[in-house]
């Protein structure tokens, strides 16, 4: 059986006067900035997303290998390539998540240990379940 371990449905976005928001929140709030050039320049990072799936920070989250394959699919594809302003909601969601993956310095740091990488995978993982049309 696969280990659940990112169960928070809030994240912290940083600042002085920060609070917490729900992950759909803040899904929502960065997808109304995400435009085509943006998931462009993120198509170009894949080697980035694949390699952060190879640190031992990563090895016990199985389904973030998952979502990022998926991830990775949907950007290096033609749907990306000739995407236009506005984006639909799933791409732009899409590139929430990738861009959320290839932060290191996030809710939770990417180095901080058997930990590091539960919000990378509770954000990319809500992203998918919004958007079952970004699934193969």
């Amino acid at each position: 059986m696969r280990p659940l371990i990112h169960r928070t449905h809030t994240v912290t976005p940083h600042g002085p006067n920060s609070s917490p928001i729900s992950i759909d929140d803040y899904i929502e709030a960065e997808s109304a900035t995400m435009s085509a050039k943006k998931l462009k320049e993120l198509s170009s990072m894949t080697r980035q997303m694949r390699e952060k799936l190879t640190t031992e920070q990563a090895r016990q989250h199985f389904d973030l290998h998952e979502a990022t394959d998926i991830l990775v699919r949907l950007l290096e594809s033609e749907k990306v390539a000739n995407c236009e302003d506005p984006l639909t909601a799933s791409l732009a969601e899409a590139g929430v998540a990738a861009a959320y993956l290839l932060k290191g310095v996030d809710l939770i740091p990417d180095w901080v240990p058997e930990i590091g990488l539960t919000d990378d995978a509770r954000v990319v993982a809500r992203v998918l379940s919004r958007n079952p049309d970004l699934l193969p």
